[in-house]
């Protein structure tokens, strides 16, 4: 419906008001530009004058006040409190502006108010993981054990990663491990293995066992390379029965089969017929040039495949880079045998299985013969005694460096059925 303003006066004032209204957008538009402008300038000072001449835009008090705390030159703790107290007046609904701001007041020496900060924020965000650990963060500085181990419990069941750091920081702030793992982590498997990583890292072993209990109380079904890490820091400490009662219930928890012959070797999986695990009691292989590594499903000595290394001739190969940890006992008598196949070993530095004690390589306990050039399946074996604080041997396929002039080494290895057995018992006392 169209409008007429018949009279000359009403005409006017109609007239009046658009063009105020025009102006006040204009003014309002070119004010918000400006403020815009200076908002994205990399000076401080413009920053002020957006804030200034945008008051009730709570970002740019808090972006001051962000700027005067983590200020390295020139830090102003009261100033950047202003800030923020300028930004939550504006937005009290902003968990992030209270949390800041609690945050200046604990770095002021202000706890009493940092703490009703604290609260204000997580009533403003009452799921936010980040609101609960810095929360619960600040009351462990406060030791104020109990409350802080509630707010991190509640950080970590929103957000699982936090788990390693929460109960390293709050077993070193109780002093227990086991009152931190009842009082902080959920009783879930992505919590507990987020935890043990972290503690595996840290090399907090002690810690990390704990956790493990924790976990395996819970029966879960668990990746076994998950584990391996944790396995081989207890290998490298030489917590032996810890490392293998954790390698059964890894195995269980993943669902593997149990590699063994039924001569009772301590070999895991001997006749390679699974994949490499590159952890625990498991075989570990590792690249080479010169060499590659294949499961050969055509020539075997049992079962369905064996290991097969190719030389390609390229290299004079100081070559150790097949190897397996076996846990065993001191002052035992042991055989070791595997069966190898050659076919056109170059040089006369071949390949063999060489025997170790983990924790003390200087110690050899022995090798079967060296072999080059082509030989078909044939079982070698020796036999050897155990040092009086042998707790782990290392199993290697080994190839020393030629003296020759003749010496990169070329040609094809296979291997299967490795055995390790015990023909004595501990306490036997070494061989004469």
């Amino acid at each position: 419906m169209e409008t007429r303003l018949v009279n000359p006066a009403g005409r006017w004032l109609f007239l009046i008001v658009t063009v105020f209204a025009a102006a006040t957008l204009a003014l309002l538009g070119g004010k918000n530009a400006l403020a815009e402008h200076w908002a994205q300038s990399a000076q401080p000072e413009d920053w002020l004058r957006a804030a200034k001449l945008e008051p009730g835009n709570a970002d740019h008090w808090y972006r001051l006040g962000r700027y005067r705390q983590l200020d390295l030159e020139h830090p102003n703790l009261q100033l950047a409190i202003s800030y923020y107290q300028r930004a939550v007046a504006v937005d009290p609904r902003s968990a992030t502006y209270w949390l800041d701001l609690a945050g200046a007041y604990e770095m002021a020496g202000l706890p009493d108010r940092a703490r009703e900060a604290f609260k204000v924020a997580e009533a403003a965000y009452p799921i936010s993981s980040e609101v609960a650990w810095k929360y619960g963060n600040f009351l462990l500085s406060q030791e104020n054990l109990p409350e802080a181990f509630a707010e991190i419990r509640r950080a970590v069941a929103v957000d699982p990663k936090l788990a390693g750091l929460a109960i390293s920081r709050c077993w070193q702030a109780s002093g227990d491990i086991h009152r931190a793992l009842d009082a902080v982590l959920p009783a879930k498997t992505e919590v507990y293995l987020e935890a043990l990583d972290f503690l595996v890292a840290g090399r907090e072993m002690e810690a990390a066992v704990a956790v493990w209990q924790r976990l395996a109380e819970l029966r879960p079904k668990v990746e076994l390379r998950s584990t391996l890490p944790f396995l081989d820091g207890l290998i490298e400490q030489g917590r032996i029965e810890e490392a293998q009662r954790v390698w059964q219930q890894a195995l269980e928890f993943a669902g593997r089969p149990v590699f063994r012959p039924a001569d009772s070797s301590l070999v895991w999986d001997g006749g390679f017929e699974g994949d490499f695990l590159n952890g625990g009691f498991g075989w570990r292989q590792s690249p080479t040039t010169g060499a590659t590594f294949e499961f050969d499903t055509i020539t075997f000595h049992s079962g369905s495949r064996s290991l097969r290394v190719t030389f390609d001739g390229s290299a004079n190969l100081d070559f150790a880079h097949l190897t397996q940890h076996v846990p065993a006992e001191p002052n035992t008598r042991y055989r070791f045998s595997a069966y190898l196949r050659t076919e056109k070993i170059s040089t006369n530095s071949g390949v063999r299985f060489v025997v170790f004690d983990f924790h003390h390589p200087e110690q050899q306990s022995g090798s079967t013969p060296n072999l080059v050039d082509t030989h078909s399946w044939t079982r070698e074996e020796f036999e050897f005694t155990t040092g009086p604080q042998t707790r782990v041997l290392e199993i290697v396929l080994r190839r020393y460096p030629s003296q020759k002039l003749d010496n990169k080494i070329r040609g094809t290895v296979w291997a299967d059925d490795v055995s390790l057995v015990a023909v004595s018992q501990p306490g036997a006392g070494p061989a004469p």
